[in-house]
């Protein structure tokens, strides 16, 4: 029986949905469930001059599906992100040289990739993993925190790889900054900044139980701000009553890294709306939340966009 401490999540990306590949990454993450299956076990009953009902078991639509959380690094997160959203374009930073900048937008068709599960003696590569979108969050005093849902095509026992983790540290508190229509907001407490694909896995009569489509339903964003209530933070509250649409950008800046750059993490909503506004009665500082939605941006093209600015050439 092997300590959970030595549990292990590993995974490469696929060049053809549900077609595996040995996973060369290996990334750490906080307990908890991770990929399961869902057998959709069906009992079937019927009346057959016998007193037990179920006479038959089946499998039914088996899924694959879960979620993980993990410290936001740097680097491979950019992965989570990439899932997520869909397409990416990397190049060197201009006046760097190994530098990089990793321009991740929207694509209807997201990239896949394999990864392995290792709980103990059960080791797992689930195959055709899709993220269904990403929530990032954060907290004064700690960790920045990304959390990621996954659903694959199929699962199979493996053999474990030596992992490979990444030696840069993950952002934290002071790393975080919030702008609000261009413009830093540094009365912020807590935040938290949600996209979803809306992911869903397809089974058609193809002759197996796993999905045989993955199918994308369209996208959404959503987030809250808690705050520090003051003069001028009372201005995102009187947003909230006018309906007035805000950018919302979300900065993580890093170590220093090449020639003067630092290793960081923008996403950026272009266009925001206040959808509830509350300032409780406080015993002792007096806070406002805020949450928010996403609208299209019809000037930019976009819902949502990510830049990731590290060493990593690209994110094949």
């Amino acid at each position: 029986m092997a300590s959970g401490v030595l549990n292990q999540l590993s995974f490469k990306r696929e060049t053809t949905w549900g077609t595996p590949v040995v996973p060369d990454k290996s990334i750490g993450i906080h307990f908890g469930d991770g990929i399961q299956t869902d057998n959709d076990i069906q009992l079937l009953q019927s009346v057959k001059n016998q007193l037990a009902k179920n006479y038959h078991a089946h499998i039914g639509a088996r899924k694959h599906e879960g979620e993980y959380e993990l410290d936001l690094f740097a680097d491979y997160p950019g992965y989570l992100i990439l899932g997520a959203l869909g397409a990416i374009l990397s190049a060197v930073k201009i006046g760097e040289t190994i530098v990089f900048e990793h321009d991740i937008t929207e694509a209807e068709t997201k990239p896949s990739f394999t990864i392995e599960q290792v709980v103990g003696e059960n080791v797992r590569r689930y195959a055709g993993a899709i993220f269904s979108g990403f929530k990032v969050s954060g907290n004064a005093g700690e960790v920045i925190i990304i959390n990621a849902p996954v659903m694959s095509k199929s699962q199979a026992s493996a053999t474990k790889i030596t992992p490979v983790y990444s030696t840069v540290r993950p952002y934290n508190f002071v790393d975080a900054q919030i702008k609000v229509a261009g413009v830093a907001v540094n009365e912020v407490e807590n935040f938290e900044f949600e996209y979803t694909n809306n992911l869903e896995m397809l089974h058609t009569v193809a002759g197996s139980n796993d999905p045989t489509f993955s199918f994308v339903k369209g996208s959404e964003v959503n987030g809250k701000l808690e705050l520090y209530l003051n003069n001028a933070t009372l201005a995102y509250y009187n947003d909230y009553l006018a309906k007035n649409e805000r950018a919302i950008d979300i900065i993580l800046s890093g170590d220093a890294i090449g020639m003067g750059s630092n290793n960081k993490l923008e996403i950026s909503v272009p266009r925001c709306v206040f959808t509830t506004g509350s300032t409780p009665l406080a015993e002792d500082y007096n806070l406002l939340t805020i949450e928010f939605q996403g609208i299209f941006d019809t000037v930019t093209n976009k819902l949502i966009s990510a830049k990731v600015t590290n060493l990593l050439a690209n994110y094949n």
